[in-house]
């Protein structure tokens, strides 16, 4: 007598009479559409979600190759990692411009810009701690920037500078991911130190 009662699979009630189907037992033939197509709505419901997961895996795949490879990202990575280091470097040290403290917000500023002078826009010796007014109120340079500048690297070194900077030059991503690891490793050696 125990077995004389089947669960729906549907409605969950337990049923003396039933309607016996491959997939299992309905109260009648309604409950059987009815978790038929529950099931159908359920059992697609996860195949889009798994598609969608899929495509998301591609997209991430994909937009990781891609900016792997793509110069204007690679570049503007490089420039974070640099200027990250130099901001690191140049802490304790006054503005190169004016000689004041740096304080809490500064810039890593350019004694040649970088614009027009690719050659040496990831050079450490063009690269200083500036006050943000003296970089962006004065253009960059409030008058002593080659004093000062002499006064910190030397004549020669500031000599060697001007006559780097001419010319073009063109960077790959490879060259631009090479200066980013390269200010990456000089940031955690400086940071460890």
């Amino acid at each position: 007598m125990a077995n004389s009662k089947r669960k729906c699979l549907h409605c969950k009630e337990y049923v003396t009479e039933w309607v016996k189907l491959p997939v299992g037992v309905f109260c009648n033939r309604e409950s059987a559409i009815k978790w038929s197509t529950a099931k159908r709505v359920k059992d697609n419901e996860k195949a889009i979600k798994k598609r969608e997961s899929e495509q998301k895996k591609k997209n991430v795949a994909f937009k990781s190759k891609y900016y792997a490879d793509d110069v204007k990202t690679r570049k503007a990575a490089a420039k974070k990692a640099c200027h990250e280091y130099i901001r690191l470097r140049d802490k304790d040290k006054p503005c190169i411009c004016c000689g004041k403290p740096l304080g809490d917000e500064y810039h890593a500023g350019h004694y040649h810009e970088s614009g027009n002078n690719p050659k040496v826009r990831y050079d450490e010796d063009n690269i200083h701690g500036q006050r943000v007014d003296c970089n962006y109120f004065k253009g960059g340079d409030s008058g002593d920037y080659k004093e000062n500048l002499i006064a910190r690297i030397g004549a020669e070194r500031v000599n060697i500078l001007a006559k780097k900077k001419t010319g073009s030059l063109k960077r790959t991503a490879q060259d631009y991911s090479e200066i980013e690891t390269y200010f990456k490793n000089k940031l955690k050696d400086l940071a460890g130190s």
